[in-house]
């Protein structure tokens, strides 16, 4: 439950503490400081579930305190969501070094930063099984890596790659190739309009999400410092710590990394064309049902037309006939009467029943469309 949390507020302007409180101690339990040292100092008395951390703060800067904490195997696991007057891609970028988990820009909405919290929280419950799940997954790589050269891994990721039914799958195995080359970063995945972005540190933190959305429109493959990205339509891999320090393996890993960014797209690219034409079938089976719904409808409103038409017809003789006797005509006038008005009801039958032609058209397109889709 949100209400157990609490968040320590760090900002050295009191007025920005004050407008926190009131907007988060809606769901959470708050306390504020006005500096980084005097947030330490009540950490190492009792430590928070989150941590909403200004930047500019005096004495020591905000992602200076945030690296402290994710040094630190006690309070790595707090999740950090920097506060900053400024947003660029630099600012995010050495957040996301720092270790922070979200970003938010000051002046903020309040419904922004309720959501970002529940995020926050969100990403605190599931980082315990996360980390559990990596620290078994990183005992086989070693023992893989041990047996196996850097070819050997992407040819391993690539034979695995074709049984990979969704994202998760998918983005967990690259983030486990990347592990296996001693590399830190995160990986993005894309089938339409549903994103998945996975890192060490948890799935969709929104700090990697908004720098991959930025890197993403780049170069296909390129490299800015020590990091190094790979961003294909469906995929996006990027890369923390590439080993420039020794340049044949530097080389090698980035070959196989594209390889293996490029046979991702390619999976994914099927995946999204299986996705939709399933989305087409299940459409179409929509539109059998209501088609023949319609027809169903049809036919019972065609038979009520009919009878009802047929009783008129029945009806319009019968008075005819009767008023022959009132009205005086002679035999010839009555005649053509009743000539004129057979033929006019024969006409109107012949309407009625083109009915069951329609009917019948109907029938047959449903029959096709059905076997269409059980194709």
């Amino acid at each position: 439950m949100l209400n157990s949390i609490t968040l320590y507020a760090v900002d050295d302007d009191p007025m920005m503490l004050d407008v926190v409180r009131g907007i988060a101690e809606e769901i959470v339990n708050v306390e504020s400081f006005d500096s980084a040292e005097s947030c330490q100092e009540r950490v190492a008395e009792s430590r928070p579930d989150l941590l909403l951390l200004d930047i500019g703060l005096p004495g020591m800067d905000g992602y200076t305190y945030c690296r402290q904490l994710k040094d630190d195997p006690a309070t790595q696991a707090i999740p950090v969501i920097f506060v900053s007057g400024r947003d660029t891609i630099e600012d995010r970028l050495a957040g996301y070094d720092a270790g922070g988990e979200d970003f938010i820009v000051k002046p903020f909405d309040p419904q922004e930063l309720l959501r970002k919290i529940r995020v926050a929280s969100q990403i605190r419950a599931d980082k315990k099984n996360l980390v559990e799940q990596m620290e078994s997954t990183e005992q086989l790589a070693n023992l893989a890596l041990a047996s196996m050269d850097e070819g050997g891994l992407v040819l391993q990721f690539m034979s695995k790659l074709i049984g990979w039914e969704t994202d998760s799958e998918i983005a967990e195995g690259l983030l486990d190739l990347m592990r296996r080359y001693g590399l830190t970063g995160a990986v993005q995945t894309r089938i339409g309009t549903r994103h998945y972005t996975l890192s060490a540190e948890g799935a969709n933190l929104p700090l990697e999400v908004s720098i991959i959305n930025h890197v993403r429109s780049m170069e296909r493959i390129f490299e800015f410092r020590n990091r190094a990205v790979y961003a294909y339509d469906r995929v996006t891999i990027m890369v923390n710590n590439m080993p420039l320090n020794d340049p044949d393996l530097c080389g090698r890993i980035r070959d196989n990394l594209a390889i293996a960014s490029q046979g991702t797209d390619s999976r994914l690219e099927a995946m999204e064309t299986s996705e939709a034409r399933n989305r087409s079938q299940k459409g179409l089976m929509n539109a059998l049902v209501s088609l023949k719904a319609t027809l169903e409808n049809f036919k019972e409103t065609h038979r009520v037309h009919r009878l009802r038409s047929t009783n008129v017809a029945f009806d319009i003789e019968q008075d005819l006939s009767s008023s022959f006797v009132h009205l005086g005509l002679t035999t010839g006038q009555e005649r053509y009467l009743e000539n004129m008005i057979h033929t006019r009801i024969t006409e109107l039958t012949d309407i009625v029943n083109t009915g069951d032609e329609l009917e019948l058209i109907l029938s047959q397109l449903l029959d096709e469309l059905a076997a269409l889709g059980n194709i």
